[in-house]
């Protein structure tokens, strides 16, 4: 037996779309649909910034689906 490693999951860089309004406690939020690199992954989730820079981080990871 050995280990396969799921190739399915997003990876940093990738340019994605949220799925739900994601928001941060101090900086705002990205209302669904809206279009979003990822910047970092952490036990928190994803971490996004659109292209005017703002970003929201530990989003969850159902917060955002290829498009």
């Amino acid at each position: 037996m050995k280990y396969v490693k799921n190739d399915n999951a997003f990876k940093v860089g990738d340019l994605v779309h949220t799925t739900r309004t994601v928001s941060s406690c101090y900086a705002g939020h990205f209302e669904k649909g809206t279009r979003v690199r990822i910047i970092g992954i952490s036990e928190g989730g994803y971490d996004l910034v659109d292209e005017y820079g703002n970003r929201v981080i530990e989003t969850g990871f159902d917060s955002v689906c290829k498009g």
